[in-house]
């Protein structure tokens, strides 16, 4: 069940738990960040019942306006009280969440609307992709960018989504070429292409899993494919959409579980988000209440939490 709601003042597009699960960020397309405490809304119900105080019950603790334009993907710095975001308007800003200050304390400019963004474990770099097809890794005290060093192994498309691996000695990248590649994180170097990997359609989301096996990927011809890295099979395969409309308009979104017990989808035609039995490949249940489309699933890397955000300008905490 939805225990608490966010409201931005347009469409919710990405969210992000800290690393210690306790925080949760959300980013809209109304250029505002919201940094959410995760046990003021678990209590949130149950505090304002009993308390007149509702400052105690509020679980917006910050809010960020730094951006000129729409909020891409939003990420936490692995040990310090660090957010970062990036934007269409070219720009990854760095917030310190600890103060109070609105504004980001650091900013890295781009050429592109940067669209994905995610730190290495060390904290000292940030994969960035962005609508031209080169990856970006920053190096973010000096400012310093890098790029593959092969220039035919890069995309020929935007890139939609870059992941590390949880040691950060490999990425997964996905564009709208339809491709899936792996990188090794220290070279730059493409070692691994997936051509097709979604029967050509564009690959909208990639994840590792914690033991590095495995790659989870979903695509706009509906479907969520597990990989296993060593063989280069498909281990499972998840239909998220209806045989009335058996492509995607949106973005499909794929998640793991803190566990990875589950793999969590959007299901554009309902508005829903669908958990999935990871082993069994087995609907589990669906959440509903958007009424919109669900344009982000984020998972809580400790609990069993969850946060939606939609078109409908909302945040669901679940």
């Amino acid at each position: 069940t939805t225990r608490f709601i966010t409201t931005h003042k347009n469409a919710c597009r990405v969210a992000k738990f800290s690393p210690d699960g306790k925080l949760v960020a959300t980013g809209s397309m109304d250029t505002s960040i919201k940094l959410l405490d995760v046990e003021k809304m678990l209590a949130y119900s149950q505090v304002k019942n009993e308390t007149d105080d509702i400052t105690l019950a509020r679980p917006v603790i910050r809010t960020f306006y730094d951006h000129t334009e729409r909020i891409n993907d939003l990420d936490f710095h692995p040990t310090m009280p660090v957010l970062v975001s990036c934007s269409a308007d070219c720009t990854i800003k760095f917030y310190d969440y600890s103060s109070s200050v609105k504004r980001g304390f650091k900013f890295l400019q781009d050429s592109h609307n940067v669209r994905t963004i995610h730190l290495h474990p060390s904290g000292g770099y940030v994969l960035a992709g962005t609508e031209h097809n080169m990856i970006r890794i920053y190096d973010i005290n000096t400012r310093q960018a890098y790029v593959s060093p092969n220039v035919d192994q890069n995309h020929f498309g935007s890139i939609n989504q870059v992941r590390y691996s949880s040691d950060g000695k490999m990425f997964a990248s996905c564009s709208k070429d339809g491709t899936v590649k792996l990188w090794d994180g220290v070279t730059n170097r493409c070692f691994n292409t997936i051509h097709q990997a979604h029967s050509g359609q564009e690959v909208c989301t990639v994840q590792f899993s914690h033991n590095r096996k495995y790659l989870l990927t979903g695509g706009k011809d509906c479907m969520v494919y597990l990989w296993d890295l060593s063989t280069g099979h498909k281990l499972l395969r998840l239909f998220t959409g209806t045989t009335q409309q058996p492509t995607n308009k949106h973005r499909l979104q794929c998640i793991f579980s803190y566990n990875e017990d589950f793999v969590l989808t959007s299901d554009e035609s309902g508005n829903a988000a669908v958990v999935w039995d990871t082993r069994l490949g087995e609907l589990v249940q669906r959440l509903t209440g958007h009424n919109n489309v669900i344009r982000w699933i984020a998972t809580s890397p400790t609990d069993p939490h969850l946060m939606t955000c939609s078109e409908d300008h909302r945040a669901r905490f679940w």
